[in-house]
């Protein structure tokens, strides 16, 4: 019993480090050569994308939308979900702890594919809301496109973030 219970702790631990060593790579800047594409996450995946010449800058996050569903398909845990049939507005949504803790902050440029396409700014958070007290009509509407992911993990903080097309 004590030698399956220190090899939990030795996995959590393992877990732990690993998740941080993630998070420094994350976050720490990355220098590549002149010809080398932009290093950017996907969906905490790292991927190469090619920047075309529509005035994206390099280095955009980028960010798969693979699909029209709901909460099946996000939590198939495959990139965002374009959910924007149900809530009667333009919604892409992830989980948190898919890709949702990784979208990035205002004034940041990201580029869409798949279902939903295109580059985008991000802007402030246009609400937060709970899934116990809130309903479909409190989400906000006439932005471009809003990005839903619950805080967290939990439903009790679904935050939608603005984003507008700038390409």
């Amino acid at each position: 019993m004590v030698r399956a219970v220190r090899n939990d702790f030795q996995r959590q631990i393992l877990v732990l480090a690993a998740m941080f060593a993630l998070v420094i790579l994350a976050l720490s800047p990355v220098t590549a050569p002149p010809s080398a594409a932009p290093l950017t996450l996907a969906g905490g995946v790292p991927s190469v994308i090619a920047v075309q010449s529509s005035g994206a800058p390099s280095g955009a996050y980028s960010e798969t939308v693979w699909t029209v569903g709901w909460q099946d398909e996000i939590d198939a845990c495959s990139g965002a979900v374009d959910i924007g049939a149900y809530y009667g507005t333009p919604v892409i949504a992830e989980h948190w702890f898919c890709g949702g803790s990784m979208f990035p902050g205002e004034g940041s440029t990201i580029i869409l594919t798949g279902v939903v396409s295109g580059t985008f700014r991000v802007g402030s958070i246009a609400a937060v809301l709970n899934a116990a007290t809130d309903n479909a009509g409190a989400i906000p509407h006439g932005f471009d496109l809003l990005y839903q992911t619950c805080v967290d993990g939990s439903s009790a903080t679904m935050s939608f973030t603005e984003l507008t097309r700038i390409g």
